[in-house]
C-alpha cells in the first residue's frame, strides 16, 4: 500500500515571524480528493488572518498513487492507522498530543448501524470531522442565513441528496449556485475566508453531534476550527 504523503506548512510563516515549533499537529486526511483538501489549505494559507494558534501546524495527508481513490471512512481509518505505526519512530511526533482528524461526509453510510459502527471504532482516538450530508453544508454556512434561505426551504431534498447530473449531487449543486464556483472544483478559499466566522456561529444552530447526525443536516467542522484557535 502507498504511503501517504504529507503536506506540511512552512514553519516559518511571514518574513517577521522568528521561525515556530509547534507544540500540536493536526494530521488530516479527507474523503474527497480536492474539496476538503482546498478548504483546508485555505485555513493554513491564511491563519494568521484566522487567528490559528501558531503553536499548532497542519499537516494534509495526501492520497497518491495507488490509494488515490481511497474514499470510505473505513479505508480512511486504515490509512489512519499505517501512518501512526510509520510515525512511531519519528522524534517529531508525540502520540499524548499530537492529533489525527478524519475528515468525511455523513453519507458515505447509508446504514444507520454501520455508521455507529463506524463513529465507536474509529472515535476512540481520533477526531471525526463530519459533515451531513456531505461537506457542502460546510461550505454553504459561508453565506448569509444559508439555514434559513437554503437549509429549511430544501431539507428533503439535501438529506436525500440524490446525484443529479454527472457532476454533481443536490447539495453539490446548490452549493455551486450559491458560491458561482463547483466546490468539486474550486473552493475559492479567499473570496470565503473573511466569512469562516460566520459559519463557526451559524454551525452552532445546526446538529453538531456526530452521534445525532445521521438524519439530519449537520457539521461539526467549526468546532475543529475552533479548536485549532484555542490557546494551548
Amino acid at each position: 500500500m502507498s504511503p501517504l504523503r504529507e503536506h506540511r506548512s512552512v514553519l516559518t510563516r511571514y518574513k517577521d515571524d522568528t521561525p515556530i515549533d509547534p507544540f500540536r499537529r493536526y494530521y488530516l486526511i479527507f474523503e474527497g480528493k480536492n474539496t476538503e483538501k482546498k478548504y483546508f489549505q485555505g485555513i493554513e494559507g491564511y491563519r494568521k488572518e484566522l487567528d490559528i494558534n501558531s503553536a499548532i501546524e497542519l499537516v494534509i495527508l495526501s492520497k497518491e498513487g495507488e490509494i488515490r481513490d481511497y474514499s470510505s471512512p473505513q479505508k480512511l481509518l486504515e490509512l489512519i492507522n499505517q501512518k501512526k505505526d510509520q510515525l512511531k519512530s519519528s522524534s517529531s511526533y508525540d502520540e499524548k498530543i499530537d492529533r489525527f482528524v478524519i475528515v468525511f461526509d455523513r453519507d458515505s453510510f447509508d446504514k444507520e448501524d454501520k455508521y455507529f459502527e463506524f463513529l465507536k471504532i474509529a472515535g476512540e482516538d481520533n477526531i471525526l470531522s463530519i459533515t451531513s450530508p456531505c461537506f457542502e453544508i460546510w461550505l454553504l454556512l459561508h453565506y448569509e442565513n444559508a439555514i434559513e434561505a437554503y437549509f429549511e426551504p430544501n431539507k428533503f431534498e439535501i438529506l436525500e441528496n440524490k446525484k443529479v447530473s454527472a457532476a454533481h449531487s443536490y447539495t453539490s449543486r446548490l452549493c455551486s449556485e450559491v458560491s458561482g464556483v463547483n466546490p468539486k472544483n474550486n473552493v475559492n478559499f479567499p473570496n470565503i475566508k473573511d466569512r469562516v466566522s460566520n459559519a463557526i456561529e451559524e454551525e452552532k444552530k445546526i446538529c453538531q453531534a456526530n452521534d445525532k447526525m445521521f438524519n439530519v443536516i449537520g457539521s461539526n467542522v467549526g468546532v475543529l476550527i475552533n479548536e485549532m484557535k484555542t490557546k494551548l
